[in-house]
């Protein structure tokens, strides 16, 4: 978290004072989960969730006029649902987190109007609220170790851009993301997401 922190300050000292942006956006997420217990066994049948996901944020000019960095807040939820075919178990989770964000994306087409960019980025989240069923019995996730802990998420995606007013842009975006082992003692859970987003740049 320490890293975080100082790559954040790090960045911040860097942007420039031009093209200041904040940003508004929500879409959908299409999560599921990877989780193999201590002998390395991992649960089979598992089928992705859709749940939804909104940020807001800060945005500017990074080094050149083409690549940007951002930083901001957001709300997702996570999950997957599965059965077992052995035992006849249905399971379900749902899993809500929120988290700081930092990205940092590049122009790499401009046609007319519409920017076409590639972007990265790095998401800290922290639990929030979840649930697990298990056939007809529903848990609380709260305190639990394999979910009520720091999410680290790896993104990466592309999107485009379009101005609709000379301080007013739309944008849509698709982002691929992979957490960091969350889970306690031996066994590994992750989450897999596919994001697809819509937002607003506004100068400011």
């Amino acid at each position: 978290m320490k890293k975080i922190i100082l790559l954040l300050v790090f960045l911040a000292t860097t942007i420039s004072a031009t093209a200041q942006q904040f940003y508004i956006e929500g879409g959908k997420t299409l999560s599921s989960i990877n989780y193999k217990n201590s002998k390395g066994i991992g649960l089979n049948n598992l089928q992705t969730t859709t749940h939804s996901y909104m940020g807001m944020g800060y945005r500017d000019q990074l080094f050149q006029t083409d690549l940007n960095f951002s930083v901001g807040l957001n709300y997702s939820g996570y999950g997957a649902i599965g059965s077992d075919d052995i035992l006849g178990n249905f399971m379900e989770w749902e899993a809500n987190y929120v988290g700081l964000n930092v990205a940092v994306d590049y122009q790499i087409l401009k046609s007319r109007k519409t920017e076409f960019y590639l972007k990265g980025g790095l998401s800290s989240a922290f639990f929030v609220q979840g649930t697990q069923t298990l056939n007809d019995n529903v848990m609380n996730l709260d305190n639990n170790s394999d979910f009520d802990s720091l999410l680290i998420t790896l993104q990466a995606g592309a999107g485009f851009s379009y101005p609709i007013s000379r301080e007013l842009s739309f944008y849509v975006q698709y982002m691929y993301g992979q957490s960091l082992d969350i889970a306690s003692g031996d066994a590994k859970l992750k989450f897999i997401s596919d994001n697809v987003g819509f937002g607003l740049l506004i100068d400011i």
